[in-house]
């Protein structure tokens, strides 16, 4: 039953507690005051102080307070795909309790705790809780559950277990001997499965001051993340393969801290450590092409997945404060990563030959150092300076490897073009600079200069450098209006290329990467926000950028974007309030490249470009009309979104390349319709009724099901996972109880 049962009754079991607390301490069911560490908890408005519940109705039924459950039931219909759906959520039909908020207080202030849980018993289920000892410690603890839920449409022939995944060895054989079937012969073995995975994350926190001027905390995070994943498995361009991935993996992060502080400075020092552990580091699965290996084909695969690592990482941060109003804040850093997981043999298939490794562990290593700095001052009235500095390094320490050849695809050894992996490594050095001036009052003008340097080991450019001016202005000392613009004009360029390294790996000389490839950036973005009175209040925002890639013959020619939002809302003091928001996005990209072999080589006529464009659509709306009567409440919301995207290929005129044939346009259109409607019953009790309709539409031309009709296709084994449409209807009926 979903682990229902236990479920409810932890949840309860600690309401029981915390009302028997309640009572001993002969407090009545108050507010509570707010505190910061209250505050970060996932839970009501803190800010406000509610009146004891059960004796102020003039409250609206919308706002949550820290005295209620509620228990209702869900009914959901999905016409389509269920799985996408709920992709990071569980709406399956059920009885449901969630919305459960619990605090209490000392009335002299000298304790407070709080109890939250959301979907109990479901694979989305929250809960948290906090307890204070108010100047002496806070601790506080979550734990969530964030599913993942891919299709209910995939099939497979392999076994749903850890790897290694098997097929049946006797289809294995037959289709190896030549089966007029081919892997048709896998459909009728290939069961129907639900496709998910989910992340469990539990995290717990505690603050403790030892004196006034002292904090010293520590956190302790744990995620675990398991199921199935779509993955693909090749044995060669003609012959892909997906099988549902067995992934378990724990990451654990600890954090240890104490920080510092007067009137003029603060210091803190700190230790951050992270443990990746891979339950599941080695994937091995059957081809389904043949059972046994042969020089020209293997009878199974195998593939190293994320290995298990770690990092450490000592730090240090502060800030001093001087006088004419200036001050000082930077902090420091130090890691360490590594990584030293056993290396995998080159190939699985025993009909090949066998090649030596270099060494039996990857003695992966990298030290991480990272500071920066930033000074304020305001010396003068009307005056306002800022500077900057970023500087971090990543050293790769692992040790350099001999490689001489390997084998690709487990069919065949080839040499190795590079002699073994680059070890690569990069270092960047960032410094700002920013003046404002507020004497044109209500307007303030800002300048500002970056210069941003970056070092490369292993990379066609050694090193690359970019200046970067900054113009912007902003409304200052007024109410009813504010507004922001900003102009961004940046050029960078790379030195010591080496285009030996592309040639190397038979790339074209003159293909450029795009992150760190000569680059010119215009951006301007633009903000107005208007509280005429209030009742109305009025946004506006727009935006506009290029990049270009000047020296770029192939690879990324440049990309561009545009966007516009408007909103609008409107509020009266009987409750009536409105409004909408409507976005568009637009961006686009160009890129160039070249089919050849080594006999066309540096033939520009055998050019060909890409120009991909998409375009975004939001447009949302909501209304909360006035109370009907005096218990009555109602919220409607309607959100809809429409994104399509184009790919234009073109080819060079007069060259040998054939028209292309071009692909249709992608796009996706999501509609959700809330309405959710609350009635006091009593003082205490509250019935509430919500509906969602949510209907669906997308198209992919890698993922339509016309496309992806099978497990076949035609000469490669899938999931048969795909994107479809879909319309779903979810209503919630449920009793809130308030005390």
């Amino acid at each position: 039953m979903r682990s229902f049962l236990p479920a409810v009754f932890v949840c309860w079991v600690c309401a029981a507690i915390a009302i028997a607390a309640q009572a001993q301490s002969g407090q009545p069911a108050d507010s509570t005051p707010q505190t910061a560490a209250a505050a970060a908890q996932a839970a009501p408005d803190a800010s406000q102080t509610p009146a004891p519940v059960g004796l102020d109705t003039s409250r609206s039924l919308f706002d949550q307070t820290w005295r209620q459950v509620q228990v209702g039931g869900r009914f959901t219909s999905v016409d389509g795909d269920p799985g996408r759906f709920q992709r990071y959520q569980d709406m399956r039909d059920g009885v449901l309790l969630t919305d459960f908020r619990y605090a209490n207080h000392d009335v002299g202030g000298n304790w407070l705790y709080r109890l939250t849980a959301d979907n109990v018993g479901y694979r989305d289920q929250r809960y948290s809780g906090s307890y204070q000892r108010t100047g002496r410690f806070v601790i506080s603890g979550i734990w969530d559950e964030i599913p993942q839920f891919y299709s209910v449409d995939t099939m497979t022939p392999y076994t749903l277990t850890a790897s290694p995944l098997r097929l049946d060895d006797a289809t294995q054989q037959l289709i190896q001997n030549g089966s007029p079937e081919k892997l048709n012969a896998y459909v009728p073995i290939a069961p129907q499965f639900d496709l998910r995975e989910r992340r469990d994350i539990g995290t717990f926190n505690v603050l403790a001051t030892p004196t006034p001027q002292m904090d010293v905390n520590a956190a302790f995070t744990t995620t675990r993340h398991r199921g199935e994943l779509p993955w693909g498995g090749s044995f060669g361009f003609s012959n892909d393969v997906e099988v549902p991935l067995p992934y378990d993996s724990r990451t654990n992060d600890l954090t240890v801290g104490t920080e510092w502080t007067n009137r003029k400075s603060m210091l803190r020092v700190a230790y951050d450590g992270s443990w990746f552990n891979n339950l599941d580091p080695v994937l091995v699965w059957d081809s389904p092409l043949r059972l046994t290996d042969s020089t020209s084909a293997p009878g199974s695969g195998r593939m190293t997945l994320w290995p298990t690592n770690s990092a450490q990482t000592i730090s240090g941060a502060g800030y001093t404060k001087f006088p004419h109003r200036t001050q000082l804040t930077g902090s420091i850093s130090y890691g360490f990563w590594n990584n030293d997981q056993p290396l995998q043999p080159f190939t699985i298939n025993s009909a090949l030959p066998q090649i030596a490794l270099p060494r039996t562990t990857a003695e992966a290593s990298a030290h991480v150092f990272s500071a920066n700095a930033n000074l304020v001052s305001h010396p003068v009235p009307d005056w306002e300076f800022t500077a900057r500095i970023r500087e971090y390094h990543y050293n790769n320490n692992t040790p350099a490897t001999a490689i001489s050849s390997y084998v690709s695809y487990d069919t065949s050894v080839n040499t190795s073009l590079t002699g073994g992996p680059e070890l690569y490594a990069h270092s960047r050095t960032n410094v700002e600079g920013d003046a404002t001036w507020t004497g044109l009052k209500p307007v303030a003008l800002t300048a500002g200069f970056s210069r941003n340097d970056a070092g490369y080991d292993a990379r066609i450019f050694q090193s690359t450098g970019e200046n970067v001016l900054r113009l912007s202005a902003d409304a200052v000392g007024t109410q009813w209006m504010t507004f922001h613009g900003k102009y961004e004009y940046g050029s960078r360029s790379g030195s010591d290329l080496d285009e030996a390294l592309l040639v190397e790996i038979g790339e074209q000389p003159s293909m450029r990467h795009y992150d760190l490839a000569n680059r010119t950036r215009n951006q301007f973005t633009a903000i107005v926000d208007m509280v005429p009175n209030d009742q109305w209040a009025f946004s506006v925002s727009g935006g506009t950028g290029k990049d270009s890639y000047p020296g770029s013959s192939l690879g990324l020619q440049e990309t561009t974007f545009r966007t516009f939002s408007a909103g609008a809302d409107f509020h009266l003091p009987n409750g009536f309030g409105g409004g909408g928001t409507y976005n568009i996005e637009r961006y686009g990209g160009l890129q160039q490249s070249r089919s050849a072999d080594s006999s066309t080589f540096d033939d520009p006529l055998r050019n060909w470009t890409a120009d991909t464009a998409e375009t975004v659509h939001y447009f949302s709306l909501y209304a909360a009309p006035p109370r009907i009567g005096r218990n009555t409440e109602a919220r409607v919301s309607y959100d809809f979104s429409h994104a399509e995207g184009s790919y234009l290929y073109t080819v060079a005129q007069g060259g040998p390349l054939p028209a292309p044939s071009q692909l249709p346009n992608v796009f996706n259109k999501l509609q959700q319709l809330h309405v959710d409607v609350r009635h006091r019953l009593s003082s205490r009790l509250a019935a509430s009724v919500s509906y969602l309709y949510e209907p669906f539409h997308i198209y992919d031309f890698a993922f339509d099901p016309t496309v992806v009709n099978g497990i076949v296709q035609p000469s490669s084994l899938v999931l048969g996972y795909v994107y479809r449409p879909y319309s779903a209807h979810s209503a919630q009926i449920g009793l809130r109880y308030l005390w």
